[in-house]
């Protein structure tokens, strides 16, 4: 079986109140985009987990965590071997291993016939990563609590083109969340869902609605990772963002020669990704 496991970005993304568990409260959008690792599972005498870069234990992978949620849930099962070709950059603020996570749940579902259905799918992603419920379903939607309580947003028609740039460097989601002030907080921010959907219809992208308040740590450690956001904005990006903590940079365009112009500006200097509608 192989299987499509899409990154995402955050449209704004705001902080709120520590919770008991030590995890924050957020509010977010998030975008699923045409972006994919592939993964191939097949059954096997016994586990493995293959990924194609350094830098990540079997025992670590989300995928092996995905796989022991089933395993435990449906003892029965065999054995299985993943094999991950990662193309989304770890620690991109992208969601690569959360979607790998909910990816392998979802395939595990199918290849043994397991009838889970997409309610129970979410639960047992939210014990993968916070952003894994996402997955489950993708498209766009508004995150809550730590990201696993999910609002679908229908009928959104997207015509724009991302950009998506990679600086070298690799941002730690504790330590970004960990540095955040409590003047950041925005525990009694109203996100009227009617006005989100509006000012996303009309692409009123300079809304408060769409800060990232990751920008104010990550932008001042790494002012190299700011510039990339200013020169986005300067090439004609009509919204331009830190996705989730970092260090992956997007822009919005409205039109893909002006992504392809912004793109040919930046690629001397980052890697980057044209991502179509």
């Amino acid at each position: 079986m192989e299987l499509k496991s899409k990154a995402k970005i955050n449209i704004g993304l705001h902080v709120l109140g520590k919770r008991q568990d030590g995890y924050h409260n957020i509010k977010t959008i998030f975008k699923e985009i045409n972006f994919s690792d592939l993964i191939e599972i097949k059954e096997s005498k016994k586990f493995i987990c293959d990924i194609n870069i350094k830098g990540i234990n079997q025992k670590d992978n989300f995928c092996t965590k995905a796989f022991e949620l089933i395993k435990h849930r449906f003892p029965s099962i065999p054995f299985v071997s993943i094999k991950i070709n990662k193309k989304i950059p770890i620690k991109s603020g992208l969601g690569g291993g959360s979607s790998n996570g909910t990816a392998v749940l979802k395939g595990l579902n199918d290849l043994f016939n397991l009838s889970i259905d997409n309610e129970q799918m979410i639960y047992l992603a939210s014990k993968i990563s916070s952003d894994s419920p996402f997955f489950v379903n993708g498209g766009l939607q508004i995150g809550e609590k730590r990201g696993e309580v999910l609002t679908r947003i229908n009928n959104h028609k997207s015509s724009e083109y991302i950009l998506l740039v990679f600086p070298e460097i690799k941002i730690q989601t504790i330590d970004a969340f960990s540095q955040i002030k409590n003047h950041l907080l925005n525990d009694n921010m109203d996100i009227n869902f009617s006005q989100l959907l509006n000012k996303l219809e009309t692409k009123d992208y300079s809304s408060r609605l769409f800060k990232n308040d990751f920008e104010m740590y990550v932008f001042k450690t790494h002012p190299e990772i700011g510039k990339i956001k200013f020169d986005l904005m300067d090439l004609g990006a009509i919204y331009a963002s830190l996705s989730g903590t970092g260090s992956t940079v997007f822009g919005i365009f409205s039109s893909k020669e002006e992504a392809k112009h912004a793109q040919s500006e930046i690629s001397h200097l980052h890697a980057t990704k044209l991502i179509n509608p």
